[in-house]
């Protein structure tokens, strides 16, 4: 199996504690492979990006990245902010 790697921060265990990081299961959208490994379907988040998987479980997991990086960055600060008008 992959290592803990977060799809959105890309923190490692270098970064997180091993524990805090969490394997999340989309839906399937091959038939498994005949080889152990690490599942197509199973993504790491770490501990601050696990929650906008919530309800994207049902989703395949390339269909669930498109939105959960479009709510990542919908919750981010603004890096270029309007100035205030005069």
């Amino acid at each position: 199996m992959m290592p803990p790697f977060c799809e959105i921060c890309h923190a490692t265990a270098k970064d997180y504690e091993y524990e805090t990081f969490t394997l999340v299961y989309f839906r399937a959208i091959a038939p498994p492979l005949e080889h152990e490994g690490h599942p197509e379907n199973a993504l790491w988040f770490c501990k601050d990006h696990v929650r906008h998987t919530e309800g994207k479980t049902h989703l395949s997991a390339i269909l669930a990245m498109v939105h959960i990086r479009a709510a990542v960055r919908r919750n981010a600060p603004n890096p270029w902010p309007l100035p205030g008008m005069p």
